[in-house]
């Protein structure tokens, strides 16, 4: 932990991440040392602990549409594009840094029908929050956010539901 730290105030101190960047890996460190630290990565009794989302993985009808919304509307930033089936859009830290990311990619044509599990709905947190802000943010770019103060819904091209929310109002340990 220490050293994280150590590389995370030399970063900052050289310029090479912004002042963002060091909140966020300080935040990132705090977390997992709230989760026990070296603990964190030991297998407890009853399984694996998990200590974030990696990546979600989402097939759609035409990933270039998935694209577009979720980098125009929620910020996305391209990681990898195939130009053909499949983009990965990272989100939150940068990679390594504790970050994710979404893997949008074409259905199968040979996918089962009908389909047996899907996820529900995607719930990313936004820094920050403020509710006219987000609002006006989202009308901008087409949308018709529905929810309360401090969590909003809105769909993506392919009527798939994306919350957006502050860490206050979607705090599961509170």
């Amino acid at each position: 932990m220490e050293r994280f730290i150590a590389d995370l105030v030399a970063k900052f101190e050289t310029g090479t991440i912004s002042r963002r960047d060091f909140c966020e890996g300080v935040a990132l460190a705090a977390i997992v040392y709230a989760a026990g630290g070296a603990d964190a990565n030991a297998a407890p009794p009853s399984g694996l602990k998990m200590l974030g989302v990696n990546h979600i993985s989402y097939s759609c009808p035409d990933y270039r549409k998935a694209r577009d919304f979720y980098s125009s509307v929620l910020g996305m930033e391209t990681l990898k594009d195939d130009g053909k089936t499949r983009v990965n859009l990272a989100f939150g830290p940068a990679p390594g840094k504790g970050g994710s990311f979404i893997v949008a990619r074409n259905a199968a044509a040979t996918a089962p029908a009908p389909v047996r599990a899907v996820v529900d709905h995607v719930c990313y947190t936004i820094p920050n929050w403020n509710d006219a802000r987000v609002d006006a943010a989202l009308k901008a770019k087409g949308q018709n956010p529905t929810g309360r103060s401090g969590s909003v819904n809105v769909y993506d091209p392919f009527n798939f539901q994306v919350q957006l929310a502050s860490s206050e109002a979607e705090n599961p340990f509170i």
